[in-house]
């Protein structure tokens, strides 16, 4: 059968297909975008110092599958140089892939990880306590170490993190929940899990948008030749598509302790190194941060955390976007991280949006 394509025409066709098959070929990178030293390293954690003067923060970045320069995403758009924007002295926990070797890693050995962390900071900068930043997952884990070790937080910033997961239902849970299937990814991998398996699962929470509607959008731009369209596509699926493993223990832990019993909010269910876990010990000013949109660690999960703790000083933001917008979109660093910053540098209360502060979302 022969065509009626003109050579002419198969010559259109196929130079944008060809700009598009450049544009979604992306094979992730490891990278930080701002400057650091790495000043203290053991296990799976390195801790990255970012500049040497101002009031220490520290920022534990979530567990999850992906890199930790979630917080350094890019130059234009991290929360590493907002905090240094303001002289604070950032530092970053950065967690690293795990091997064989540390596959038995628990969340215990993680708050010890964290503490030695804390201690080093205490230890280069001269100050007694320092405030904490924990982002998703990394929001429960510093909310915990808060719990444990008060003497040595000034102030706790917890955002989109599933503190209180029976607070608001989401599709994490009922993956958790299914009898042996997470188990069953740990026990295939050797006592790991892989961060492209976990992928898979917030991937699939809405799949129409992370296996169509993204390639159609980039196709369009590329016919569009919409050069900064397919710049921010690449940049975040640099970031999207590079994923970890997991210790199998720590997962299986934070599957159990957090997604099927919700033990956080229950005073003294986890027990770290001998002593029990009682968000009624936190007594320093809070942050929460919450995304509207956010459909992996919706809004209550993390606002109910004021419930449990014993601050006087607490602050609530609901942001417009969703998980990943929260913890690090242009609009919410803008309009939220910079005013958080403001208040760690030593503004008592700074205005926070007023359209968005203290909004609450009843479960």
């Amino acid at each position: 059968m022969q065509s009626n394509i003109s050579c002419n025409e198969w010559k259109c066709m196929y130079k944008p297909y060809m700009n598009y098959i450049k544009a979604v070929i992306v094979i992730p990178q490891y990278y930080w975008s701002t400057e650091s030293e790495i000043v203290y390293k053991n296990k799976t954690m390195l801790l990255r110092q970012f500049n040497k003067e101002g009031i220490p923060v520290l920022i534990l970045p979530p567990q999850a599958g992906h890199h930790s320069n979630i917080c350094d995403y890019a130059p234009d758009q991290t929360l590493v140089r907002v905090l240094m924007s303001r002289g604070l002295n950032v530092f970053v926990t950065e967690w690293l892939s795990a091997d064989f070797q540390y596959r038995n890693l628990g969340i215990e050995d993680h708050i010890i990880l964290t503490d030695e962390a804390v201690e080093k900071i205490r230890e280069l900068t001269g100050f007694e306590k320092i405030h904490l930043i924990g982002q998703c997952q990394g929001g429960w884990q510093a909310a915990v170490y808060t719990a444990l070790n008060p003497d040595k937080i000034k102030s706790l910033i917890v955002a989109a993190a599933p503190i209180d997961v029976d607070a608001e239902h989401c599709f994490l849970m009922d993956y958790a929940r299914i009898p042996g299937f997470c188990e069953y990814w740990v026990d295939l991998f050797g006592g790991l899990m892989p961060g492209w398996i976990m992928l898979q699962g917030f991937k699939s929470i809405d799949p129409l948008e992370h296996y169509w509607n993204k390639y159609l959008k980039l196709f369009n731009n590329v016919i569009d030749d919409d050069k900064k369209a397919i710049d921010r596509y690449r940049k975040f699926e640099n970031w999207y598509e590079y994923t970890q493993k997991l210790p199998g223990r720590f997962y299986l832990e934070a599957v159990d302790w957090i997604f099927r019993n919700n033990d956080l909010i229950k005073p003294g269910k986890i027990i770290i190194s001998g002593k029990p876990v009682d968000f009624g010990n936190i007594k320093c000013p809070l942050i929460l941060l919450a995304g509207k949109k956010d459909n992996i660690s919706p809004p209550a999960q993390t606002f109910s955390m004021e419930k449990y703790v014993s601050s006087k000083d607490i602050i609530k933001i609901l942001c417009d976007g969703g998980h990943i917008g929260t913890l690090m979109g242009k609009a919410s660093l803008r309009q939220h991280w910079t005013k958080i910053a403001d208040w760690l540098a030593g503004d008592p209360r700074p205005k926070i949006c007023s359209n968005t502060l203290l909004e609450l979302i009843v479960p």
